[in-house]
């Protein structure tokens, strides 16, 4: 393994819509840190024909520097030059427990 493989840069890492830094290994079933050295077998970079791949089976992914969704593979080509794109993000339902209140 490379110093690049990281999680964030498996195809099977699924980042928090709302803290990037983390998100869900779907091979470990477990939580991970972005940069966390990727040290399990299952590790796959998330390379731009995995991406493609996954794009034409569920129809969209999802930007992590921009957090927007993207559609089709034009958008994807431009994205994955410079930016971390994902399968999928994992949204936290309990993120609205952590939100101060407001008087």
């Amino acid at each position: 393994m490379s110093d690049k493989d990281v999680c964030s840069r498996c195809i099977f890492f699924k980042p928090n819509i709302y803290y990037p830094y983390i998100g869900y290994c779907i091979i470990k079933k477990e939580t991970r840190f972005y940069e966390e050295p990727a040290v399990c077998e299952s590790f796959r970079p998330s390379s731009i024909d995995e991406l493609k791949k996954a794009l034409e089976a569920q129809g969209w992914l999802y930007c992590v520097n921009c957090r927007k969704v993207i559609h089709d593979v034009e958008e994807l080509e431009k994205h994955v030059r410079e930016h971390l794109v994902s399968t999928g993000i994992v949204i936290d339902e309990a993120v609205a427990e952590e939100a101060h209140s407001v008087d």
